[in-house]
């Protein structure tokens, strides 16, 4: 089970089986899970009846994309995600598009299963939200932090809209669509692109209030998206929003 972690904001702790394997940094290239010799995480290339050949050579990645992310490489074999207790498949990648997941604060777990071998991969990022307290806090390990507001249910299910809408996670849709799509959800209390703009505006303002940059302008949405959910302040579980009405 993943705990929250420690460390330089952004940097990734990844666990095999509970055991501290690696801690990824930003920029570095992806990290491969699986039995194949090319894979860094090597999971079920041997025991007690060799290598697990139900368990596919390369079975994912951890992924550095403006926000760190889990891929399903396999062509034909699912693992579990599992984030705050909620156990999600993420199927394998049958299409052009990625079977990928966003790893928010504190972070997840990744269980792979087959009828002979079982498998835990912990990844633990540290929250990166917060003002640190004033000198002199009691706490013998340094002064903790204040923790941030969230965004209400109302703002995070426009947020869902606008940047947990595509197959890539932080992905942008338009402000039109993404009020098209809260309004076919939710009947009760239609929205305008404008608000969806103004929530977008007012989240977008909070991150660069905590130091973020490069995530104005249009040609940046995506990058704002993925800001989002690095900050935690949109988990791609919240994607469940979009069906809850």
């Amino acid at each position: 089970m993943v705990t929250r972690g420690r460390g330089s904001p952004n940097a990734l702790q990844v666990l095999l089986d509970g055991t501290p394997a690696r801690v990824l940094s930003p920029g570095a290239a992806p990290c491969l899970f699986g039995r194949g010799s090319e894979c860094d995480l090597r999971i079920g290339h041997r025991g007690p009846g060799g290598a697990d050949r139900n368990l596919s050579r390369t079975a994912g990645s951890i992924r550095w994309d403006g926000g760190w992310t889990v891929r399903n490489e396999s062509g034909s074999r699912p693992f579990d995600i599992i984030v705050r207790g909620v156990v999600v498949p993420l199927p394998p990648r049958v299409t052009a598009e990625p079977s990928v997941w966003a790893v928010s604060p504190p972070g997840l777990d990744v269980h792979i299963v087959t009828p002979t071998s079982e498998h835990m991969i912990g990844l633990v990022l540290p929250d990166p939200r917060g003002v640190v307290e004033p000198p002199g806090a009691s706490d013998p390990d340094g002064p903790s932090t204040y923790p941030l507001s969230e965004p209400n249910e109302h703002e995070r299910l426009l947020l869902t809209a606008k940047f947990l809408s595509r197959a890539r996670p932080g992905d942008a849709i338009g402000n039109g669509e993404a009020a098209e799509l809260v309004n076919r959800v939710r009947a009760n209390r239609q929205v305008t692109d404008r608000a969806v703009e103004d929530v977008v505006r007012r989240w977008r303002d909070r991150l660069e209030g905590l130091g973020v940059t490069g995530i104005n302008g249009r040609e940046n949405v995506n990058h704002l998206g993925r800001q989002l959910l690095a900050y935690g302040f949109i988990r791609q579980e919240d994607r469940s929003l979009l069906s809850s009405y």
